[in-house]
């Protein structure tokens, strides 16, 4: 069996904590590749490194789906569709930790149910780890109205939930859907004959119905873990049913719950994720008209779905400004962000007040805690974001957003905790800023929650607390993902701001003294030059520039390394003066002394981490790094929805005191 660290981050089984990026600093990760292996025209037995614990086993006929609707309009019908049910795409996979998927398509003309249908494919035991050539899956209630999609997925967890656009199943004997790119094959049976039919690869398997397939098998898939994303599809514009391969064609780009729009051969020249062919006018993908919503080819886009929670503290609730001070960050690196609230800021799609979806609201149910955690792993009390995302975001979105949730705490009493977290290489992340003694309408809740979204954006983009490391508050990383920086906000390089957010990090986080700031008189966060409180308030990713610091031969005349001007200093001794012989000092109170490196964050991201088995310049290890370099792997977000998570560390209690 192949196995992988999406397995890891499921958090479903007896796996070694250390393989997770989680709590202080975040880090660590590795790769548990194994080989590859048969999954069909025999029964075989194998053991994976890091597997799913079981998921929960259903009846031969599993209880009525529940069945919320996320879906966002009508889509129009392939012109060339014959009457009937049919399976419609079919998605690569690799892992034996995935999710394997398949789309069925409703053009009878009529509404259908799908429990009168049922699955046949490999399968694989979550048990034990062993494929089988064929098994038969019942499936769940779900009414189908005449030209509807639904995907059909394997529950490797129970925070996969049904609803209107998707399902997964398992079967009595703890089995779920398994293939491999390279050999396969789906049947859609009714009544014990065979209504749909596709094999591809090696696949040796043959129909129920014999004459539901005829002549060679759908050409392989690549095999490779870079595969994901990618499958075979019925075309829209050539949709049709000879039961032959002549039917199917393969594409760069999956699109589940919606039209096979994107064309054979189409790639992603922008590299962000999003084929060429949805970034022109009159272009789509899986319906979705990504153009109208702002994605131009020449730019990178990152499409951002964010949910908030019903709440009466203002931390939690999105801030227009917030939003749109991020929005600016990116828009001078030629990345368009594009946020969607839903009609939080306007009735009516408008792109520049953040709404992608009309007249929809984006606002939960209030929930004390949420944890970035499958549900086996939640703290008592608290609600999993993927719960909440299973049952909200539109399916079609996956390849293409990634989703933040405004949640409201992430400790079981609701207490101002952990600002956030983040899947890291990943599509989810959460901020958490509620307790956080944040008031309405002020400069400071727009720029922490701006510093903090930006923040845990970046852990899904590729980047770690510092930078390519995990080492923390190095001054000379000038970045918003440095804790240094990251509610203080980045001050002038050459000024007065540097020495200021030191005295203030040493005597509100580190409980030290500076000329003349105490921990019980700490550095005041309202006298910060270009701070939270002010609206010169400035958010950024580092472009690497900083000269190193040297902690055995530190010059304060040389403040992070960005030059200096009018006489300004860092004062690293906090005796108030220049001190014009080299100090020595572990200036980031890590426990040592090292040489502490800035890092070129903008040059790092990972847009699409889908494509990338070790993405280019991304997390790769300098001299001095803490860890090594994580082994990034392609992931499909419907099949990997769990991906390593980064929580933040939580502020001192102290801290928080002064915040309020």
């Amino acid at each position: 069996m192949n196995s992988s660290w999406h397995s890891v981050t499921r958090q479903l089984g007896p796996v070694a904590l250390a393989a997770l990026l989680t709590a202080c600093g975040g880090g660590g990760g590795g790769d548990s590749g194994g080989s590859p292996s048969a999954t069909s025209g025999s029964t075989t037995t194998g053991t994976a490194a890091a597997a799913p614990a079981p998921a929960p086993a259903s009846s031969d006929t599993p209880a009525p789906a529940p069945a919320p609707s996320n879906k966002m309009g009508s889509m129009p019908v392939p012109a060339s569709a014959p009457t009937g049910v049919f399976i419609s795409e079919i998605a690569n996979n690799y892992y034996s930790n995935s999710v394997s998927w398949i789309e069925v398509y409703n053009n009878s003309g009529a509404s259908i149910e799908l429990s009168n249908y049922s699955l046949r494919a490999p399968a694989l035991n979550l048990s034990t780890q062993a494929s089988t050539a064929t098994a038969t899956f019942a499936l769940p209630q779900l009414t189908l109205q005449p030209n509807d999609y639904v995907v059909i997925a394997s529950r490797v967890s129970a925070d996969l939930q049904n609803t209107s656009s998707n399902v997964y199943i398992s079967n009595a004997q703890n089995q779920v859907p398994y293939w491999q790119g390279d050999s396969g094959f789906v049947e859609l049976i009714a009544s014990g004959s065979t209504v749909d039919f596709v094999a591809f690869g090696s696949s040796t398997t043959k129909p129920v119905t014999a004459s539901a397939w005829g002549g060679i098998n759908v050409p392989a898939m690549s095999n490779t873990a870079n595969s994901y994303n990618t499958a075979i599809v019925r075309p829209f514009a050539s949709f049709r049913q000879t039961r032959t391969a002549s039917d199917w064609a393969q594409v760069n780009f999956t699109t589940p719950g919606g039209i096979n729009d994107v064309p054979e051969g189409v790639t992603d020249s922008d590299n962000d994720g999003i084929p060429d062919s949805a970034k022109v006018a009159g272009g789509t993908y899986a319906g979705q008209d990504l153009y109208a919503m702002g994605a131009r080819k020449g730019q990178r886009d990152l499409f951002i779905h964010v949910d908030y929670l019903n709440s009466t503290d203002a931390g939690v609730k999105p801030q227009a400004g917030a939003l749109d001070k991020i929005v600016q960050a990116f828009q001078k690196r030629n990345i368009a962000v594009h946020f969607d609230v839903g009609n939080l800021f306007a009735a009516s799609v408008d792109a520049s007040k953040h709404n992608l979806s009309g007249d929809v609201s984006h606002q939960r149910n209030h929930a004390t805690c949420t944890q970035l955690l499958v549900s086996s792993k939640l703290t008592a009390g608290c609600s999993s974001l993927y719960a909440i995302k299973s049952v909200h975001l539109d399916i079609r979105r996956k390849p293409v957003f990634r989703y933040l949730l405004m949640a409201n705490s992430q400790a079981p009493n609701g207490s101002g905790a952990a600002s956030g977290s983040a899947e890291f290489l990943g599509d989810d992340f959460m901020v958490t800023l509620g307790g956080w003694g944040l008031t309405a309408g002020s400069s400071r809740l727009m720029n922490y929650q701006a510093s903090t979204i930006m923040h845990e954006l970046g852990h899904t983009l590729g980047l770690r607390h510092g930078g390519n490391e995990d080492a923390t508050n190095k001054p000379n990383y000038y970045s918003v993902m440095n804790y240094f920086y990251q509610m203080t906000g980045l001050p002038n390089s050459q000024g007065m701001g540097v020495t200021q957010r030191y005295y203030y990090w040493l005597t509100n986080y580190q409980n030290q003294s500076a000329n003349g700031y105490t921990k019980s008189n700490p550095f005041p966060e309202s006298q910060l030059d270009d701070g939270p409180h002010s609206l010169t308030f400035k958010i950024d990713y580092s472009d690497g520039s900083s000269q190193p610091l040297n902690e055995d031969a530190l010059l304060e005349t040389l403040l992070i390394g960005r030059g200096s001007a009018n006489g300004y200093f860092a004062d690293w001794s906090g005796n108030g003066i220049d001190d014009r012989t080299p100090l020595i000092k572990d200036l980031n109170n890590s426990g040592s002394h090292s040489i502490l490196n800035d890092h070129n964050d903008w040059g790092s991201l990972v847009l699409n981490s889908r494509r990338n088995v070790n993405a280019n310049n991304s997390g790769i290890g300098m001299a001095g790094s803490s860890k090594p370099a994580p082994s990034i792997r392609a992931f499909d977000p419907v099949a990997t929805p769990f991906q390593p998570v980064i929580t933040e560390e939580a502020p001192f209690i102290a801290h928080m005191k002064h915040q309020h």
